[in-house]
């Protein structure tokens, strides 16, 4: 999964309309971690955006485009939609032109969902690099290409006036969490040769610096061969990989300009598009008398829950200083207040609900009830839908269990093809839970479509 800068960036929205989005019911995270509040969405979830944009860059309102997503208007519908815009812009005035291009462009984006050319991914060390980098800002999108160009002559010239010898490759770091439209912070960077300090000949510029990249021991990178035509799909092919393979993005993109390790090259064909990964590592079953066996990845159960009610305390919050386990300590106690309740096992429900700020969620310890007759004070009931679930274990301390989650939403899921569904996660404690001792078990059902 991508955490919400991630998709900003693919998806070439802000992070700002992302969680507006989301707290209209427009496109919900496919995951926000209840630990750390961060959102992460998935490359499903690409096609949907492109739609929510396209009917934006129309004319449509939010409202509209809710009622015209929720009815899975099909995709040919669509389409014929935006040729009909297309037609009414091109006999607009000149003002009208910008919006003209965007509405062919996310038209030509859509017409290319699922097409994404077949490239091999390679991950491998790289080295460190001692480099002279030049940042600068571009005001909007649109002219970063200019500006990346301007900026590659003016640090040649301060290379030549310094006597630093440029070897190449020229490359674009990418150091920006988010896509945005005005102020990008751009960086371009060669590699030097020999040493690199005490050699200025010249008055320093306080744009460049010389410094080394530190080195990465796990690069995912790809070839593209059409220049910076059609780039993104590189970097769709890349995150593709890097979700379906069980990395995480640990550091900032780089994009090589293969054809011009010398310097002298204008024209460039072939770009290697990197990305640092880092690989999740599997919670740990710190259990003392199992030891000796080799720890292997935690594979669901999967089981059909029928719809029940619970009733219980209720929390709303992020749980920064571990609130919920309070709250159990505090309704433990009370557990012989609720009447007709089904003594097999308690839950947790937690559910994201709409218009909380971000990262909070609301969690609810309870028990299975039969019926409703009075609720006791401070307590709310819940209707837990019929739901087919993806059942985990948990084993060990409650430390490890933000380790359990993140495996479940990061690596297996990313790999299982399964999608999850519209509905609250479940944690039951049955007899086999003891307090998050080494050898305590709970399950974490995760509702899947």
């Amino acid at each position: 999964m991508l955490k919400i800068g991630d998709f900003s960036k693919l998806g070439y929205v802000t992070v700002k309309a992302l969680r507006h989005y989301a707290q209209i019911g427009l496109l919900r995270p496919a995951w926000t971690d209840r630990f750390t509040g961060y959102r992460y969405y998935s490359l499903q979830q690409l096609p949907r955006l492109n739609r929510i944009l396209a009917l934006k860059e129309l004319g449509f309102s939010l409202e509209q485009i809710t009622q015209l997503i929720d009815e899975n208007v099909p995709v040919d519908q669509l389409r014929g939609m935006l040729r009909i815009k297309q037609a009414e812009l091109q006999n607009r005035v000149q003002s009208e032109q910008v919006r003209l291009a965007q509405v062919e462009a996310r038209l030509h984006q859509i017409e290319q969902e699922g097409q994404t050319p077949g490239y091999e991914v390679a991950v491998k060390r790289v080295g460190a690099q001692r480099v002279a980098a030049m940042h600068s800002v571009a005001t909007e999108a649109e002219g970063l290409g200019m500006r990346c160009s301007q900026m590659r002559s003016e640090l040649a010239d301060w290379l030549e006036g310094s006597q630093i010898k440029g070897v190449g490759p020229w490359y674009i770091i990418n150091n920006s969490l988010e896509y945005t439209e005005g102020d990008i912070d751009v960086e371009l960077a060669v590699v030097v040769e020999g040493k690199i300090t005490n050699r200025l000949s010249h008055k320093p510029d306080a744009r460049v610096s010389l410094k080394t990249l530190p080195p990465v021991e796990n690069m995912a990178s790809v070839i593209h061969t059409n220049g910076n035509e059609n780039l993104l799909q590189a970097y769709t092919a890349l995150y593709a990989w890097i979700e379906r393979s069980g990395y995480h993005i640990s550091g900032p993109a780089r994009e090589l300009y293969l054809d011009d390790i010398e310097g002298n090259s204008t024209v460039y064909q072939m770009v290697e598009v990197q990305v640092p990964v880092e690989r999740f590592t599997l919670p740990k079953r710190s259990i003392s008398f199992r030891s000796d066996k080799e720890e292997s990845e935690m594979e669901p159960k999967f089981v059909n829950k029928p719809a029940f009610m619970v009733v219980g305390m209720k929390y709303v919050g992020k749980n920064q200083n571990l609130e919920i386990h309070e709250m159990w300590e505090r309704f433990n106690p009370r557990v012989k207040e609720i009447k007709n309740i089904v003594w097999d096992a308690p839950y947790g429900v937690c559910t994201m609900v709409e218009g909380l700020e971000d990262g909070a969620f609301e969690y609810v310890a309870g028990f299975e009830v039969t019926g409703v007759e009075e609720l006791p004070e401070g307590m709310v009931v819940r209707m837990i839908p019929e739901q087919k679930y993806a059942v985990f274990e948990h084993w060990g301390s409650l430390e490890k269990l933000h380790d359990t989650y993140e495996y479940i939403h990061q690596v297996w899921l990313p790999k299982s093809g399964n999608q999850i569904a519209n509905g609250p996660e479940l944690e039951v404690y049955d007899k086999r839970f003891k307090d998050f001792q080494p050898d305590s078990v709970f399950y974490i059902y995760v509702p899947i479509d």
